[in-house]
């Protein structure tokens, strides 16, 4: 089994109104706006204080990881805008672990499900895994709506499953198999 994917061109997936794309430099500030916002800090691991030099290792860096076949990572565009990031990291044995956050304005919306559900279905059909592991802090409800949605059974709460800013918290998992998408 391979250590990595070997990962075409960077598509664009489209559903409606959101686009699935990849970050450019017009996205920076965006970025910088959304990782500053309270629930990005409270729930995420981006750096804080976030400034430009950060969304730009970040994008940089997701495109150097794209092409070394560790993860496949967009942008999420919705009303010609950039909103947020959705991404799935490589993980052994056929299986990938889906990250995404987005920005203020655009939650609540559907945004974000049509997102996951988008890099999802190309990851199940173009890369041929076999599940998706999804993870976050408890009490993230935001997050396990948006998993729950697309098809994920959340499996449990896993006492410090998850490293934040240097701190052990408690996470849910979830996975999703393939052919358990829901639409």
């Amino acid at each position: 089994m391979a250590d990595t994917w070997n990962l075409p061109e960077h598509p664009r997936l489209r559903d409606g109104d959101v686009l699935l794309r990849r970050h450019t430099a017009a996205d920076l500030d965006a970025i910088v706006e959304q990782a500053r916002d309270a629930d990005s800090v409270r729930f995420t691991t981006v750096p804080t204080p976030y400034g430009r030099a950060d969304a730009e290792g970040f994008v940089a860096g997701l495109g150097a990881a794209w092409e070394r076949g560790e993860v496949a990572g967009w942008a999420v565009e919705t009303g010609g805008r950039f909103a947020g990031s959705v991404d799935l990291r490589w993980r052994e044995a056929g299986w990938a672990e889906i990250g995404f956050g987005l920005a203020p304005w655009a939650r609540g919306r559907g945004v974000m499900t049509c997102a996951v559900r988008l890099a999802l279905a190309w990851g199940f059909s173009d890369l041929g895994l076999a599940g998706v592991h999804w993870q976050a802090v408890v009490g993230n409800n935001a997050s396990w709506r948006v998993a729950e949605k697309c098809g994920f059974r959340r499996e449990g709460e896993v006492r410090g499953l998850l490293v934040h800013r240097g701190e052990r918290l408690d996470g849910w998992i979830g996975s999703l198999l393939a052919g358990e998408l829901a639409r």
